[in-house]
This record gives C-alpha cells, structure tokens and sequence, in this order.
C-alpha cells in the first residue's frame, strides 16, 4: 500500500485538501535532479513564455494563479508553496496602469508590494531562489539616455511607486537569493499587450491613434524569459534591467507592428492625455545583464519580427 502523504506535514495537508493529486503521482516517478519552478500569475503576458521555457530546459515548471488560491493571502498562498517545494519562484504577478493604482491604491499596493514582501521574507535565509519582476515606470522620465540600476529610482505615478515599494522591501532584505528584474514595454502572443489589442483594432479599423510622447523599451516576453533563465542559472541576486534593445515610442512600435503584419491601417500619432500614468522617457540600459552573462538583448524590432510571424501563423 503506497503511503500518499510520504510524511510531510505539507502533503498530508494538501492531499487531505484535494490539492493536486496529479502532482502527488509525479512526484513519485519525478527524477531527484529535477529542478522545480513556480511561476505565480503562469497564465499572463510573461508567465505563460516563462513556463514553456523552463519546460524546455529541463524544469518542471509549476504555476499558481489567482484562480487557483488568493495569491495576496499567505494563509492561503503559503502551504502551495510548500507543498510544491519550487528551487525557484519567479514573481510575474503586478497591477499595471490597465488598472489605474490612483483609484484602487491598497489593492495596488498588497500586489505589487506586499506579494512580494510576503515572498522575499520566505525565502530569505533558504536555499530557494526568488526571481521577482518590476517596471521601468520607477524612474520619473528626466533622463535622455538609457536608465541604469545605479540612477535614482523617483516614480511619478502611483503604479510606480508601488513597484518601487515592492523592490524596496525586498533590497531590505539583503538576502543574497533574491533578483529583482526591470524590464520594459512587453509584448508576446500570451496574455493581454498593448500590441495585441492594436493589432486587432488594426484588422478592422482603417486608422488607429497612438500617443508618440513616450518611449520606452519595448521587450519580447520570450527574450525576457530566456533572460531570466540566465541569470538563474548564475543565481544572480540584485537589480537587473533587462529589456529589448533600441528605443521607440507607442506610435512607432504600433507603426512598426502595422507594417510587419501587413495590415492596411494608418497609425495616427497623438499626444497622450494623462501625463500622470507614465514617465516621458523609460528606457532601459541591461549592459549589466550582458556583463554578467554575456548576452546581449537583441533589438526590439528583431524581436517584433518574430512576434508578428507567430500571430500570422496562428491565425492561420
């Protein structure tokens, strides 16, 4: 007679809990040298790039959504995560500007600063390895040169400032398992992005308006992902920029995303008509990131390439 619980307080709770019982099989056969990932928000823009990628490089890549537990409760988040005894757990989960911080603060904050307060405190002191995603919105758009890890983070916009709330409580820590990742504008065929709903509209609207007095650092989620799997493979701990290289506006990358996939609509440029939801200027320098690695971030317009051939193949 197998002994399901194996004698671990967490799987004894979570198979008397119903949770995962697949899991519980696979673990069995699991090979010892696996190396486990959790993927918290796996089903998003960059979570579902990130698990495939683990997947192809020899993880078994789990992930937790909100629909499975409240990810903000650590009575609730906290025995999953013991249970699936991750090496490695990739934070993906944030509240962005589609959900303006200014008129749900707290619950922009718990997101973007208390997950991963709650994160950083777990595994400090383990041998578990804590990858955490943040934006380039902390920095306040001044500059007219890329952004390094070494400038003065000074967000403008209550988004931001709860991101830079949530790098602050995990730098606090001065855990040496613990990499935090800035990255850019992101794109990718999961999820929901700027250019998936642009490219939509473009489909069927003969001309679509796009504000051009912002630039960023547009960043391919599957650039982003691999990027994220050298620095674990370093385990790396710090602050890190990674994004694609090069530089473009809203109104460019929308232009540019229109001419690739061959769309017969106009890209009208426009003002944006609030200033308060983000910087002028957010573009990333990751010559840390190649430094340490040796890898250099390929353009985004390269990356735009693939993207563009990937919904056009899809949607075939």
């Amino acid at each position: 007679q197998v002994d399901k619980t194996n004698g671990s307080p967490a799987c004894v709770d979570a198979f008397q809990r119903g949770w995962y019982p697949e899991r519980l099989i696979h673990l069995w056969r699991k090979p010892v040298s696996t190396p486990v990932a959790l993927v918290l928000g796996g089903h998003g823009l960059l979570g579902q790039p990130l698990a495939q990628q683990l997947a192809g490089n020899g993880w078994e890549a789990q992930s937790l959504d909100f629909e499975d537990c409240n990810l903000l409760n650590p009575v609730e988040l906290q025995p999953r995560i013991e249970f699936i005894n991750p090496d490695v757990i990739f934070n993906t989960v944030s509240w962005n500007t589609e959900n303006p911080a200014e008129k749900q603060p707290q619950e922009a904050l718990s997101v973007n600063r208390g997950l991963p307060a709650f994160l950083g405190g777990l595994v400090k002191g383990t041998s578990r390895f804590l990858v955490h995603y943040s934006s380039d919105q902390v920095f306040n758009g001044r500059k007219d040169s890329p952004y390094t890890e070494e400038d003065k983070a000074d967000p403008i916009s209550p988004c931001g400032k709860s991101r830079l709330a949530g790098e602050q409580a995990l730098l606090e820590l001065n855990a040496d398992n613990i990499c935090i990742i800035r990255t850019g504008w992101l794109f990718g065929p999961d999820g929901d992005s700027f250019l998936k709903r642009l490219l939509g509209r473009a489909k069927t609207e003969g001309t679509v308006e796009v504000i051009h007095d912002q630039i960023g650092s547009p960043t391919y989620a599957k650039d982003l992902a691999q990027a994220t799997l050298q620095l674990v493979k370093r385990r790396a701990p710090g602050l890190y920029h990674v994004a694609n290289s090069g530089q473009a506006t809203w109104c460019e990358l929308a232009a540019e995303a229109v001419r690739q996939a061959s769309l017969p609509c106009s890209v009208r440029a426009v003002a944006s008509s609030d200033k308060t939801l983000r910087a002028n200027y957010e573009v990333l320098s990751s010559a840390k990131y190649t430094a340490l690695t040796g890898c250099t971030m390929r353009p985004w317009s390269q990356a735009l390439r693939e993207y563009i051939y990937s919904v056009l193949l899809a949607s075939q």
